[in-house]
């Protein structure tokens, strides 16, 4: 079976706040420096972008990254989410501004430009 593309590779990178994402060719640009984030967590941050400033269920990554017809424990989202925060944060360092990823609780999550 083939998987599903996140996104169309026609799409213009995407800015939030210093934060730069390039879907077409999967770059994750910060200040100018490349971010190295692993495949899932880079599908991740393409869903989150897409609906940057909306509230996105839980289901929605997990249907869009990992398998739709997946059953089981969410808990491969919590723990992406926490390696991508991770890479985020550590690449920022003190001067570079990120976007927010708000956790909803009991719902999702929320990308604040």
């Amino acid at each position: 079976m083939r998987r599903r593309a996140v996104a169309a590779p026609s799409q213009e990178p995407v800015r939030l706040a210093d934060l730069v994402l390039d879907v077409s060719v999967r770059r994750c640009i910060l200040h100018g420096q490349d971010i190295v984030l692993r495949p899932k967590e880079f599908d991740l941050l393409a869903v989150l972008a897409r609906h940057a400033g909306e509230d996105v269920s839980r289901e929605t990554p997990m249907g869009e990254v990992w398998d739709e017809n997946r059953c089981g424990s969410t808990k491969t989202l919590d723990v992406t989410m926490a390696g991508l925060r991770r890479r985020l944060t550590e690449a920022a360092g003190v001067f570079a501004r990120l976007p927010r990823i708000t956790t909803l609780r009991g719902h999702g999550y929320r990308l604040e430009p």
